[in-house]
């Protein structure tokens, strides 16, 4: 599908697609793993180039608006962004870059464009729109990485004790209630099951790199008793950590 142009007559472009109402669609770049479009998130295709867009098969139905751009110089910028950032962008409703790309869709509907110069004023603000918010999901992204990284090293640093999200809010110098809408927003998951997360994988490496009894381990790993662990280890694993440690080890 992104070998061809939306219009036989148009030189190279870019589109942005988003997803509305919804559904569920898929955006895949040729060697690359398909990402999900749900609602409120967009992509930008280059064309022509090496891409698709199509409905899963689980998917009930795709409904989507999308705008094709033509401006050389605007092609190169964002080619250039999306090569950086990654295809896929959030269009939040309130947001600049859904606005700016509304006002583009109006004024080509409705052709009330006063002039190309007002034509050209409304792609450069539909540009730095988006650049502004890929560099702000990227910084959101590399901080929520930091934040895991902080997180985790504290957890694994505080074992066989385990620290529970009042503790890491106090040290974030929050509530638990603002902490864990604060890790949510950074890195999409709760505090609580990131940490529980750390706490099997932990427990994991020593059930492959030890000979440690299952009681031993969970204890180390800041599991009350051997029961509690199994029953966890396996929501994350899909194994007892007996049949991981001889699949595994």
């Amino acid at each position: 599908m992104g070998r061809h142009e939306p219009s036989r007559t148009a030189g190279p472009s870019f589109i942005l697609l988003s997803t509305h109402h919804g559904r569920l669609g898929h955006f895949q770049i040729h060697g690359q793993t398909p990402r999900k479009v749900a609602p409120g998130t967009g992509f930008f295709a280059i064309v022509p180039s090496r891409h698709r867009y199509y409905l899963p098969e689980e998917s009930p139905g795709w409904t989507f608006a999308w705008i094709g751009i033509y401006h050389p110089y605007l092609l190169a910028r964002v080619t250039k962004q999306v090569a950086a950032t990654g295809a896929l962008v959030e269009l939040q409703p309130d947001g600049a870059l859904t606005a700016s790309t509304l006002r583009l869709v109006r004024g080509a509907i409705k052709k009330n464009f006063r002039d190309r110069f007002e034509v050209e004023a409304a792609l450069f603000d539909f540009l730095f729109a988006y650049e502004r918010c890929a560099h702000q999901a990227r910084d959101s992204s590399e901080e929520g990485q930091r934040l895991l990284e902080d997180v985790r090293s504290r957890i694994i640093t505080s074992l066989p004790n385990a620290v529970g999200v009042e503790k890491l809010a106090a040290e974030y110098g929050m509530t638990r209630s603002h902490f864990s809408h604060y890790f949510r927003s950074r890195t999409g998951l709760t505090p609580a099951h990131f940490a529980t997360e750390v706490r099997i994988h932990e427990a994991a490496r020593m059930l492959i790199d030890s000979r440690m009894p299952l009681k031993q381990v969970a204890l180390a790993s800041g599991f009350a008793n051997a029961s509690h662990f199994s029953k966890i280890f396996r929501l994350f694993q899909h194994l007892s950590p007996a049949s991981y440690r001889r699949a595994i080890g």
